[in-house]
């Protein structure tokens, strides 16, 4: 091989690598343009089905009487805080026992 068709050979190499980096570069692109979109296209339908069970949930779900029965309980929000069966009754005016030291304390 004489010096001539070295460097054509060098050359032939250089001009192959430019055009595999282009090559590269352009499949590169074209796939990060296709993998976006498909990214989109997924997170699109990901919300329409997310939307439509929110809405689902509101249109054929409980009522608003219901949601509100569960909410405050019987009687409304009006009697929220009405004592209900189970409730603590309250110590009735008994008074609290009280320590020795306590005692002693009053008796002074």
């Amino acid at each position: 091989m004489n010096p001539r068709e070295a460097i054509e050979a060098a050359e032939l190499a250089e001009h192959e690598t430019a055009y595999r980096n282009q090559l590269a570069r352009q499949m590169y692109e074209a796939g990060h343009r296709d993998g976006y979109e498909a990214g989109r296209r997924d997170a699109e339908a990901d919300m329409a089905r997310f939307w439509a069970e929110a809405a689902r949930q509101v249109t054929r779900g409980v009522s608003h009487a219901e949601l509100e029965q569960r909410r405050w309980g019987p009687g409304g929000r009006a009697h929220f805080a009405d004592p209900r069966p189970g409730d603590f009754p309250g110590r009735e005016n008994k008074p609290e026992p009280q320590t020795e030291a306590e005692l002693e304390a009053e008796a002074r």
